[in-house]
């Protein structure tokens, strides 16, 4: 169930930032009240299209039909728009803007909505209009949630809370803080969810209005189920129900049902959670929402598997799929995944139980990172928000007590004009003292900044391999024995699977290698032991290593290295540099390819070359190498992992023993890496 916990977020913000539709009834009594004022307009013998109250009632009417009359909608804004414009008429064209962000929102078009979202936000008159900066901030926020970029919406969202708070506008107070206490609950931030849920209660109480307070409602009780708090989350929807129902609201009773669903498979009470899920499945029947409704179909699946009839279990969960695909939810995928996995399991079908085993797994690992990374750039958001919000107070502050300086100044110069001259001066004198002081804290948070910005790119590097690379082996390795020991046929598919598996594992202790010193070379105060390193030897002994990987690949290596040539550097850290470019040419040479080592002494510094007859790179993948924050990995010849860790670790090595590192590749060509280390000259 918990993918279905992350999905349900996904409609119920979807479906409470449009609760401008409070009924059906509703939209078509605005839109047949718009539509007769605008028909005693034009019947007006001083009828004028080019008048502001004309272009008004049109966004107005463009507003109330975009949930029901799309297409007229998307019509009355564009003219809106033209008149707007040719008139020079800046709060209609800015309204018309945002009316067409709304429509190609509700009509699934993200990408449109959210360019005319972008082009609205550029014009230096939104300011103006608070009403509708609110309207066309929250606008792209949702924009932003639909493509999943949290740390955007967040913002977009905490724009529009600022100036509601300005603006004391009790409607967006309470609309913003349910907005993102539904986002920290989709990002499992309980404790945060129920800080901004409690505001907008607060605020839904001002404003008497049972509809949004069901809302409300339902959220919270979706939240208390995650919770365990199942007591309250049943009362709570006892009452959102009293109150949907009351007012006719379909679309949040389809989704309420769902919800109640989700209440019965925690109790495990399976019969009653297939009941809510199919009266919610009918209703959707009424209204096009995929993403709701793969969910639901999902729900049913897991009732179905719960009773234990696995035939329409496996029927549900198949027609989820393709919603969910449709839909771009892979967390909602990779549970039907799952489930597929644990029907096809229970019905003794081996082959496709681990076939779907492999895609979730794949899944997992994928969300994974991208939520680790989510996480992390959610923090600095919230982090950057937090500080340009301090900024702005610091700054308000300086110039209050400007404004109080200067009417004191004013009050002096009453008496005397030397006093008036010595405050100005002694202004001045503590103006510059002050500018000083900020302009070194500035200085120093900017350091702090860059430290804290590596900080977070090195831990989602981290998180990245250690949730990727690592742990994918270890769950291949965990499901394979476990087939092993439980399935009569599992002797077979381990037999099958061993040879893989002691290369994925082999891998991972490379990786981990790697990780453990790479953290050394991060490390304040980690030493070095310089000594005198034979070349040859230690390349040799490094290419017998590797030694199966290339008789595996029937790869030729053209060992040029001069016996007599010897560097000063860290063996350890000289067998890491050599161990890492060695595997990477065996990785991207194709089967009977070459690897050439050779070696030549330049100043004082030998050079040592390793070139392969590989896949190459082109330029822009050249200057991924190195970065620290890009990770830059692929797949060798024969789909050899990699963590794009190894040559970051290369090149922060090489520097540590005052060597430096070049690369020449062209695509089809083969690749070239020369490293240039302190000779020894014996």
């Amino acid at each position: 169930m918990h993918s279905k916990s992350n999905y349900k977020h996904n409609f119920l913000l979807f479906a409470f930032v449009f609760f401008s539709f409070f009924t059906a009834i509703a939209q078509k009594d605005s839109i047949k009240f718009y539509n007769q004022k605008i028909s005693q307009l034009i019947n007006s013998p001083k009828f004028s299209e080019n008048s502001p109250n004309y272009i008004d009632n049109l966004n107005q009417l463009s507003y109330y039909q975009r949930l029901i009359e799309q297409d007229s909608s998307l019509i009355n804004a564009e003219r809106a728009l033209a008149l707007s414009k040719k008139n020079k008429y800046i709060q209609g064209e800015l309204e018309a803007l945002a009316n067409l962000a709304t429509i190609y929102l509700y009509t699934a078009q993200t990408d449109k909505s959210m360019d005319f979202s972008l082009e609205t936000i550029k014009n230096p008159d939104l300011k103006n209009y608070p009403k509708t900066e609110m309207k066309i901030y929250n606008i792209l926020g949702q924009g932003y949630y639909f493509k999943n970029d949290y740390p955007s919406t967040y913002t977009q969202f905490l724009h529009t809370l600022a100036i509601a708070e300005k603006t004391n506008d009790q409607f967006h107070l309470f609309r913003m803080n349910m907005n993102l206490g539904t986002i920290f609950s989709r990002l499992d931030d309980n404790e945060e969810a129920l800080k901004y849920y409690a505001v907008a209660f607060k605020y839904v109480k001002h404003l008497k209005d049972p509809t949004k307070e069901a809302m409300l409602l339902s959220n919270m009780a979706f939240l208390n189920i995650e919770l365990g708090n199942l007591e309250q989350a049943k009362i709570e929807l006892d009452e959102t129900f009293a109150l949907f129902e009351k007012n006719k609201q379909l679309t949040w009773l389809a989704w309420t049902y769902s919800t109640l669903g989700s209440y019965y498979l925690k109790l495990n009470d399976f019969n009653n959670a297939l009941v809510n899920y199919q009266i919610s499945l009918d209703m959707h029947d009424e209204f096009n929402d995929v993403k709701a409704k793969a969910e639901v179909k999902y729900g049913l699946g897991k009732s179905y598997l719960g009773l234990n009839n696995l035939v329409k279990a496996k029927a549900s969960i198949n027609e989820s799929i393709p919603l969910f695909v449709s839909s771009d939810y892979e967390k909602g995928l990779e549970g039907a995944y799952r489930t597929l996995y644990e029907i096809n399991k229970r019905q003794g079908n081996t082959a496709e139980s681990l076939k779907y085993l492999e895609l979730t797994e794949k899944l997992s690992n994928d969300i994974f990172k991208k939520n680790n990374r989510r996480n992390l750039t959610m923090l600095n958001a919230k982090l950057n928000f937090e500080k340009e919000t301090e900024n702005l107070k610091v700054q308000n502050e300086l110039a209050l007590n400007q404004q109080r300086k200067y009417v004191k100044w004013s009050l002096a110069g009453l008496f005397t004009l030397m006093v008036i001259v010595f405050v100005i001066l002694k202004a001045n004198q503590r103006e510059k003292i002050l500018n000083k002081k900020l302009a070194k804290q500035a200085e120093v948070l900017n350091e702090n900044q860059k430290a804290l910005t590596q900080i977070n790119a090195n831990q989602d590097h981290l998180f990245s391999i250690v949730g990727h690379d690592l742990r994918g082996p270890i769950n291949s390795l965990n499901e394979i024995l476990t087939l092993y020991l439980e399935d009569p046929e599992g002797k077979t598919y381990f037999d099958k699977f061993a040879p893989q598996l002691k290369e994925d594992l082999e891998q991972v202790q490379f990786t981990m290698d790697n990780l453990l010193h790479w953290g050394k070379t991060q490390m304040q105060g980690s030493t070095l032991n310089i000594k005198s390193i034979s070349v040859k030897y230690e390349l040799d002994t490094i290419l017998q290593l590797y030694r199966n990987e290339i008789n595996k690949k029937s790869i030729i290596i053209n060992n040029q290295i001069a016996a007599n040539h010897n560097v000063f550097a860290d063996q350890q850290q000289f067998n890491i540099i050599f161990r890492n470019l060695i595997n990477n040419a065996i990785k991207f040479t194709p089967d009977n390819g070459m690897i050439t080592i050779s070696t030549e002494i330049k100043d004082k510094n030998l050079v040592i070359q390793v070139t392969d007859t590989g896949v190459g790179m082109t330029e822009t993948d050249i200057q991924k190498l190195f970065s620290n924050t890009e990770n830059f990995s692929k797949y060798g010849t024969n789909l050899e992992k990699g963590t794009g860790l190894g040559l970051r670790l290369v090149k922060a090595m090489v520097i540590k023993n005052n060597g430096e590192i070049m690369v020449k590749s062209q695509p089809n060509q083969g690749s070239q890496f020369i490293i240039e280390l302190p000779v020894d000259m014996v």
